[in-house]
């Protein structure tokens, strides 16, 4: 179980620094991309980013998870003010997330990118915006379904760039794929990548 402090801090910096969080229900195979508007006696205010063809599908789901940060909360309901999500907290609604390094998060205009050499061809570079890094790895958006991205591939050679400076260079490993809902409402692939060197 996490901390309170921990996930309080977490909630905080989500709210302070409108950081993009995410949920999902287990009734349906994309995460959504979102923002937490505010908190209230409910719980979690969530500006409503699911589009109506799978609002249905969403809200029949058993099980919801919104993830802030490192910190992974669950619900087996979530309500509506007509407006926005409202993701209910309770004391056991905190569940611990796996990664233990602080993460950072990057919007696509703070131009932070990881080049990729496919180890397939071993001559294609691929340039992909990321979305959020820690000391154990990264997660990338991607707009293909790309063998590239199967979960288990290995990556011999990643460069990660910050406006266009090399900040790190290494392997990785692709850890998972999800399919994305990002804030415009376009359908996404999200990568998570762990380094190994």
């Amino acid at each position: 179980m996490v901390e309170v402090a921990s996930s309080q801090k977490a909630i905080d910096e989500a709210l302070r620094l409108r950081q993009a969080v995410f949920i999902s229900g287990d009734g349906l195979a994309i995460t959504f991309q979102t923002f937490v508007v505010s908190r209230n006696a409910d719980g979690l205010v969530l500006a409503n980013h699911i589009r109506p063809k799978y609002i249905g599908d969403f809200m029949n789901s058993r099980a919801f998870s919104l993830q802030i940060g490192m910190v992974r909360f669950q619900s087996d309901k979530i309500i509506s003010d007509g407006q926005n999500v409202i993701f209910p907290l309770k004391k056991d609604s905190v569940i611990e997330e796996t990664r233990q390094s602080e993460r950072f998060y990057f919007t696509t205009d703070e131009r932070v990118i990881v080049e990729i050499l496919n180890p397939f061809d071993g001559e294609t570079r691929i340039s992909k915006s990321v979305m959020d890094m820690s000391a154990t790895g990264l997660s990338l958006r991607t707009t293909f379904e790309s063998q590239l991205f199967r979960p288990d591939t290995y990556l011999p050679t990643m460069r990660v760039l910050v406006d266009g400076e090399l900040y790190k260079k290494g392997s990785g490993r692709v850890v998972y794929r999800r399919k994305l809902m990002d804030l415009g409402g376009q359908i996404r692939s999200q990568v998570g990548i762990k380094f190994e060197s």
